[in-house]
């Protein structure tokens, strides 16, 4: 798309501020944030929170929601909201879409990955990952965006040590630096949240099996951060300059392994369990058994697996004194998951990646 191009769907954005089926109200006088992957588990959440604090702060942007799925969002309550929120459906993998999504744009939240599906198509998935990327980066030089902010997997160690997960995670934060834009990467362990993968694979092993048969991943020690922090970081870091081009670690304030994690859950539930340690038992086993005895496919259970082979521990804390906030406890965090799932059991869904659904 030449430059012209750009600054044309510009002013046609700007020219939708009372017709635009989705409430857009925009005016380039504000910071125009773009979230990708806004239907996910992090996207959603940080949507709403910089929602909530446009309605209680007195703050000066408009906000692009980017999914591939616009049909997650009560369009609705959104139009009648006193927010700028603009919801736009496209594929980063489409360059075109990348350049239509960056349209204007200031900052851009990088929350989107391909590593799902068959370990077997995990070659592909990388690919799609790195072309993904590549994509994003090359469209942001070319809409001169100021920032992209990126949530990365907290992990150390050379890229032959790596899980093709952890890997390609690693590749897309490398990739995003070669861009124009201030590039702020956040680097997290396991996140605690309702819906998350790593907290509903904590809550069906150990609510469902007296007896659990375990690899040695159980045994790694990994910092695990509560999700409210997570969105906590991500939305303070556009008002703090001093984050612009840098890398942060993030964890809460528990260093734990996955069995630890375990004992305190099953200590919450009152619940007695054995616990059965088979060294031999590889990253592809362990998630087909997760999958026999759990609703998590092994498809999502393996990289969540691979990533625990890995030490995950906070090793630069400077951001606490960056963004100074009040990490939440592991076994706070999995008391407020657990209440979060109860609430929506009660309501009978419990989607909260619908955003602005009630």
């Amino acid at each position: 798309m030449k430059r012209d191009d750009i600054e044309k769907s510009q002013n046609e954005i700007t020219d939708k501020k009372n017709n635009n089926p989705d409430g857009l109200n925009f005016n380039k006088d504000k910071t125009v944030i773009l979230i990708t992957g806004a239907s996910g588990f992090i996207g959603s959440r940080l949507l709403n929170e910089l929602i909530e604090n446009k309605e209680q702060k007195d703050v000066n942007y408009f906000i692009r929601g980017f999914s591939r799925h616009k049909n997650q969002f009560d369009i609705e309550k959104l139009r009648n909201s006193q927010v700028s929120v603009e919801i736009m459906e496209g594929d980063l993998s489409d360059y075109d879409d990348c350049v239509k999504a960056l349209s204007g744009v200031d900052i851009a939240y990088y929350l989107v990955h391909s590593m799902e599906g068959s370990s077997r198509n995990w070659k592909k998935f990388s690919e799609r990952e790195k072309i993904t990327a590549e994509n994003f980066m090359n469209a942001a030089n070319q809409c001169n965006v100021k920032r992209i902010i990126y949530l990365g997997g907290l992990i150390y160690g050379k890229d032959d040590e790596l899980s093709q997960h952890m890997k390609s995670r690693k590749q897309v934060g490398d990739i995003l630096k070669r861009s124009k834009s201030q590039v702020t990467i956040f680097r997290a362990a396991v996140i605690l949240g309702s819906g998350g993968g790593s907290f509903e694979m904590l809550r069906y092993l150990v609510e469902r099996l007296p007896l659990m048969v375990c690899p040695k991943w159980v045994l790694t020690k990994c910092q695990p951060i509560f999700v409210g922090d997570v969105i906590t970081y991500l939305s303070k870091s556009t008002e703090i300059k001093e984050t612009e081009g840098r890398t942060f670690d993030i964890g809460g304030p528990d260093i734990l392994s996955y069995l630890d994690m375990m004992k305190i859950y099953a200590k919450i539930l009152n619940k007695s369990f054995k616990i059965l340690i088979i060294p031999f038992l590889t990253p592809r086993l362990s998630s087909y058994w997760v999958d026999l005895v759990t609703p998590i496919k092994a498809s999502l259970a393996r990289p969540l697996i691979d990533s625990l082979k890995h030490e995950s521990t906070v090793r630069d804390d400077s951001i606490l004194r960056i963004i100074p906030t009040e990490l939440k406890p592991f076994k706070e965090s999995l008391e407020f998951c657990m209440k979060e799932e109860k609430k929506y059991k009660k309501k009978g869904t419990r989607n909260l990646k619908m955003v602005w659904r009630s």
